[in-house]
Protein backbone atom coordinates (compact mmCIF):
# COMPACT_ATOMS: atom_id res chain seq x y z
CA UNK A 1 0.00 0.00 0.00
CA UNK A 2 2.91 2.56 0.88
CA UNK A 3 4.66 2.22 -2.47
CA UNK A 4 1.18 2.63 -4.54
CA UNK A 5 0.74 5.66 -2.25
CA UNK A 6 3.90 6.97 -2.61
CA UNK A 7 3.77 6.25 -6.71
CA UNK A 8 0.37 8.35 -6.94
CA UNK A 9 2.43 11.11 -5.29
CA UNK A 10 5.49 11.04 -7.04
CA UNK A 11 3.33 11.42 -10.02
CA UNK A 12 1.70 14.61 -8.61
CA UNK A 13 3.59 16.63 -6.61
CA UNK A 14 2.75 20.05 -5.22
CA UNK A 15 5.99 21.43 -6.68
CA UNK A 16 8.77 20.53 -8.90
CA UNK A 17 10.97 21.97 -10.71
CA UNK A 18 11.38 21.75 -14.85
CA UNK A 19 14.56 20.06 -14.64
CA UNK A 20 13.70 17.25 -12.06
CA UNK A 21 10.61 15.99 -14.01
CA UNK A 22 13.13 13.23 -16.25
CA UNK A 23 14.75 12.22 -12.93
CA UNK A 24 11.32 11.88 -11.43
CA UNK A 25 10.05 9.83 -14.24
CA UNK A 26 12.47 7.48 -13.91
CA UNK A 27 11.76 6.98 -9.68
CA UNK A 28 8.55 6.57 -10.26
CA UNK A 29 9.67 3.55 -12.84
CA UNK A 30 11.46 2.04 -9.49
CA UNK A 31 9.01 2.54 -7.44
CA UNK A 32 6.79 0.67 -9.08
CA UNK A 33 9.15 -2.33 -9.39
CA UNK A 34 9.35 -2.62 -5.82
CA UNK A 35 7.64 -5.26 -3.99
CA UNK A 36 6.86 -5.36 -0.58
CA UNK A 37 5.54 -8.72 -0.16
CA UNK A 38 8.18 -10.82 -1.79
CA UNK A 39 10.04 -12.61 1.08
CA UNK A 40 13.05 -10.56 2.70
CA UNK A 41 15.19 -12.44 4.96
CA UNK A 42 14.19 -12.21 8.68
CA UNK A 43 16.18 -9.57 11.04
CA UNK A 44 18.91 -11.33 13.22
CA UNK A 45 17.97 -8.76 15.68
CA UNK A 46 14.78 -6.35 16.86
CA UNK A 47 14.63 -3.12 14.61
CA UNK A 48 17.05 -0.79 15.83
CA UNK A 49 15.87 2.34 17.47
CA UNK A 50 17.54 6.17 17.93
CA UNK A 51 17.22 8.76 19.89
CA UNK A 52 15.58 10.90 16.90
CA UNK A 53 12.75 8.15 17.02
CA UNK A 54 11.25 10.31 19.97
CA UNK A 55 9.88 13.03 16.95
CA UNK A 56 8.66 9.94 14.94
CA UNK A 57 4.74 10.06 16.00
CA UNK A 58 5.50 14.24 16.37
CA UNK A 59 6.74 14.51 12.71
CA UNK A 60 3.16 12.00 11.69
CA UNK A 61 1.14 14.50 13.32
CA UNK A 62 3.01 17.67 11.81
CA UNK A 63 2.38 15.97 7.98
CA UNK A 64 -0.93 17.56 7.30
CA UNK A 65 -0.30 18.69 4.06
CA UNK A 66 1.08 15.85 2.55
CA UNK A 67 -1.31 13.17 1.22
CA UNK A 68 -2.96 11.23 3.61
CA UNK A 69 -2.97 8.10 2.16
CA UNK A 70 1.34 8.15 2.51
CA UNK A 71 1.52 9.42 5.93
CA UNK A 72 -0.97 6.67 6.98
CA UNK A 73 0.54 3.99 5.19
CA UNK A 74 3.90 5.05 6.47
CA UNK A 75 2.54 5.11 10.33
CA UNK A 76 1.68 1.34 9.63
CA UNK A 77 5.31 0.47 8.68
CA UNK A 78 6.77 2.14 11.65
CA UNK A 79 6.90 -1.18 13.92
CA UNK A 80 9.40 -2.81 11.13
CA UNK A 81 11.25 0.10 10.40
CA UNK A 82 15.06 -0.19 11.52
CA UNK A 83 17.07 3.47 12.33
CA UNK A 84 20.91 3.68 11.15
CA UNK A 85 22.83 6.73 10.62
CA UNK A 86 25.84 7.93 8.19
CA UNK A 87 29.06 5.80 8.92
CA UNK A 88 30.69 9.38 8.23
CA UNK A 89 28.59 10.83 10.92
CA UNK A 90 28.93 8.78 13.62
CA UNK A 91 32.80 8.95 13.36
CA UNK A 92 32.58 13.11 13.35
CA UNK A 93 29.69 15.12 13.91
CA UNK A 94 28.85 17.85 12.96
CA UNK A 95 27.97 19.23 16.13
CA UNK A 96 27.59 17.92 19.37
CA UNK A 97 23.62 17.05 19.58
CA UNK A 98 23.16 16.05 15.53
CA UNK A 99 23.11 12.58 16.05
CA UNK A 100 20.40 12.85 18.88
CA UNK A 101 18.24 14.73 16.25
CA UNK A 102 18.70 12.76 13.15
CA UNK A 103 18.22 9.33 10.90
CA UNK A 104 17.02 7.50 8.54
CA UNK A 105 15.18 4.41 7.81
CA UNK A 106 15.58 2.09 5.04
CA UNK A 107 12.49 1.11 3.35
CA UNK A 108 13.60 -0.78 0.38
CA UNK A 109 17.25 -1.17 -0.45
CA UNK A 110 20.68 -3.11 -1.58
CA UNK A 111 20.65 -6.57 0.69
CA UNK A 112 24.53 -5.26 1.78
CA UNK A 113 23.26 -2.24 3.21
CA UNK A 114 21.47 -1.10 6.62
CA UNK A 115 18.34 -3.19 7.21
CA UNK A 116 15.14 -3.08 4.57
CA UNK A 117 12.22 -3.76 4.39
CA UNK A 118 12.54 -5.18 0.87
CA UNK A 119 15.90 -6.02 -1.09
CA UNK A 120 16.23 -4.31 -3.92
CA UNK A 121 19.77 -2.97 -5.65
CA UNK A 122 18.40 -0.45 -7.94
CA UNK A 123 17.41 1.83 -5.65
CA UNK A 124 17.15 3.06 -1.84
CA UNK A 125 14.37 4.43 -0.30
CA UNK A 126 13.29 5.56 2.75
CA UNK A 127 12.70 8.26 5.15
CA UNK A 128 14.81 11.18 7.00
CA UNK A 129 13.93 12.23 10.45
CA UNK A 130 15.62 15.48 11.94
CA UNK A 131 14.60 16.85 15.22
CA UNK A 132 12.93 20.57 15.63
CA UNK A 133 16.04 22.94 14.51
CA UNK A 134 18.38 20.40 13.50
CA UNK A 135 20.82 21.46 10.84
CA UNK A 136 21.88 18.44 8.43
CA UNK A 137 24.64 21.00 7.00
CA UNK A 138 25.88 20.76 3.56
CA UNK A 139 27.29 17.38 2.43
CA UNK A 140 27.14 15.56 -1.06
CA UNK A 141 26.94 11.56 -2.46
CA UNK A 142 27.82 10.42 -6.24
CA UNK A 143 23.92 9.22 -6.03
CA UNK A 144 21.31 10.99 -7.89
CA UNK A 145 18.80 11.86 -4.87
CA UNK A 146 15.14 13.03 -4.93
CA UNK A 147 13.03 14.00 -1.47
CA UNK A 148 9.63 14.25 -0.98
CA UNK A 149 8.58 16.42 1.87
CA UNK A 150 5.82 15.63 4.62
CA UNK A 151 6.01 18.11 6.70
CA UNK A 152 5.96 21.60 6.44
CA UNK A 153 8.35 24.24 7.77
CA UNK A 154 11.62 22.84 6.51
CA UNK A 155 14.16 24.80 5.10
CA UNK A 156 16.86 23.08 1.92
CA UNK A 157 20.06 24.18 0.20
CA UNK A 158 21.27 23.10 -3.25
CA UNK A 159 24.32 24.07 -4.68
CA UNK A 160 25.35 27.76 -3.74
CA UNK A 161 21.49 27.89 -2.47
CA UNK A 162 19.89 30.53 -1.00
CA UNK A 163 18.16 28.76 1.75
CA UNK A 164 14.04 27.59 0.26
CA UNK A 165 11.36 26.88 2.63
CA UNK A 166 9.29 23.95 0.73
CA UNK A 167 5.79 22.88 1.45
CA UNK A 168 4.88 19.37 2.48
CA UNK A 169 4.64 17.02 -0.83
CA UNK A 170 7.55 19.14 -3.02
CA UNK A 171 10.04 17.09 -4.85
CA UNK A 172 13.97 18.03 -4.01
CA UNK A 173 16.56 17.31 -6.65
CA UNK A 174 19.92 16.60 -6.06
CA UNK A 175 22.43 15.30 -9.19
CA UNK A 176 25.74 13.63 -8.10
CA UNK A 177 28.06 15.38 -6.05
CA UNK A 178 25.93 17.90 -5.65
CA UNK A 179 26.61 20.13 -2.31
CA UNK A 180 23.11 20.43 -0.60
CA UNK A 181 21.87 20.47 3.42
CA UNK A 182 18.68 20.52 4.96
CA UNK A 183 17.28 22.21 8.63
CA UNK A 184 14.34 21.60 10.41
CA UNK A 185 11.75 24.30 11.66
CA UNK A 186 10.17 24.20 15.07
CA UNK A 187 8.57 21.31 14.14
CA UNK A 188 10.57 18.05 13.04
CA UNK A 189 11.11 17.36 9.72
CA UNK A 190 10.53 13.90 7.99
CA UNK A 191 11.08 13.31 4.15
CA UNK A 192 11.02 10.20 2.00
CA UNK A 193 14.15 9.86 0.27
CA UNK A 194 15.29 7.98 -2.76
CA UNK A 195 18.71 6.93 -4.46
CA UNK A 196 19.71 5.55 -7.34
CA UNK A 197 22.93 5.35 -9.15
CA UNK A 198 25.99 4.62 -6.46
CA UNK A 199 24.23 3.33 -3.55
CA UNK A 200 27.70 2.19 -1.75
CA UNK A 201 28.93 5.54 -1.39
CA UNK A 202 27.65 7.38 1.99
CA UNK A 203 27.51 10.81 1.48
CA UNK A 204 30.46 13.21 2.78
CA UNK A 205 30.15 16.54 4.60
CA UNK A 206 31.96 19.25 2.62
CA UNK A 207 33.10 22.35 3.27
CA UNK A 208 30.78 25.73 3.59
Amino acid sequence: MFLAELEAALRDPATVDPSTAASLGEFVRLVRSIDLDVATPEPAAPPARLPVCRFWEPSLAAATGAPRGVVTSLRSLAASLSWAQNPNYRRNPPDATFLDNYGYAVIAGPADGPPALATDPRLALGVLLLGPRAHYPLHAHPAVEIYYTLTPEGEWWRGDGPWRREPAGAVIHHAPNVRHATRAGASPLLAIYLWRGDLATHAKLTQS
